[in-house]
């Protein structure tokens, strides 16, 4: 078993932060500071610890590439409590273009043909994950608020939270924690996104809400068929092929929302189930 310490900061409990906010307290209603024209998004402090990053031998539908098992040790940090949101996103999309002019994304009315669904930007979809933007376009947007994507241990880490069952909920798939196609039996057929929440079946134990089902989410690791090793990226910085991890609401098969699941994004066949969430590191 493979070991790696990655860094965070420290503490146990969990705290919920509001980006803008000098600290964390305990108990007490967030208190929200504006920037631009929507408040930033929620966040919650995950605990320092180690875990398991991967899928056991005997996991159903467990994919070759889960393993080896490897353990890593965090001190804390923060995530998102939900993906992103439309609306978030086109608060800043200028921003994002200036920082990074190769950063790509489609509104409501430029879905590409063939592509399952529809993209939320510029669409009364406003509280729904931003989807169809590329990995360029997440890592501009969580840098610009302070973050950055979260690397696919963190990640994982957090989808636990301290579990260690197939899905976050337990060992058998369960609808009611996911917005996917699975009840309607094919690919698709839920036919779009849902509004993001903070609260109900739909967050895991540390407060996260939609880590599987609705999007995908972006990573900031690049692929390779073993844990614990991250392919180089290209001189900008760039994955060649990001992991993006979570299942969305295109998706029929049970499996694709197990924890350990690792996905790859072909934007040829469409990015509208495709989102983010931004981690921020002290």
């Amino acid at each position: 078993m493979t070991s790696i310490s990655l860094r965070g900061c420290s503490a146990v409990a969990l705290l919920v932060f509001t980006a803008g906010c000098g600290t964390a307290k305990e108990g007490t209603a967030p208190r929200v500071s504006r920037v631009g024209p929507v408040p930033p998004p929620e966040s919650v402090w995950l605990p320092a610890g180690r875990f398991e990053m991967g899928s056991p031998a005997g996991e159903p539908d467990r994919d070759v590439d889960e393993g080896p098992r490897t353990e890593v040790a965090f001190e804390r940090f923060r995530m998102d409590v939900t993906p992103v949101t439309a609306r978030a996103f086109a608060a800043r999309r200028e921003q994002v273009r200036a920082k990074d002019p190769q950063a790509r994304w489609w509104t409501d009315a430029e879905t590409p043909n063939g592509w399952l669904g529809r993209c939320n930007l510029d669409s009364e979809r406003r509280e729904h994950p931003v989807n169809c933007v590329d990995w360029r376009a997440a890592r501009a947007y969580c840098e610009l608020v302070g973050g950055a994507l979260p690397t696919e241990a963190e990640w994982e880490y957090a989808v636990r939270a301290s579990t260690t069952s197939t899905f976050w909920w337990g060992a058998s798939f369960d609808a009611q924690h996911v917005v996917g196609s699975v009840s309607c039996g094919a690919r698709g057929c839920l036919g779009g996104t849902a509004p993001v929440v903070q609260s109900g079946p739909r967050c895991n134990g540390w407060g996260l809400c939609d880590m599987a089902g609705n999007v995908w989410q972006w990573t900031a690791t690049g692929y390779q068929e073993r844990l614990g090793e991250d392919a180089p990226p290209d001189a900008s910085g760039v994955p060649e092929k990001p992991v993006h991890r979570g299942g969305a609401w295109l998706n029929h098969i049970p499996s694709l929302f197990r924890s350990a699941h690792r996905g790859l994004a072909y934007p040829k066949n469409g990015l509208t189930g495709v989102g983010f969430r931004c981690v921020h590191r002290p």
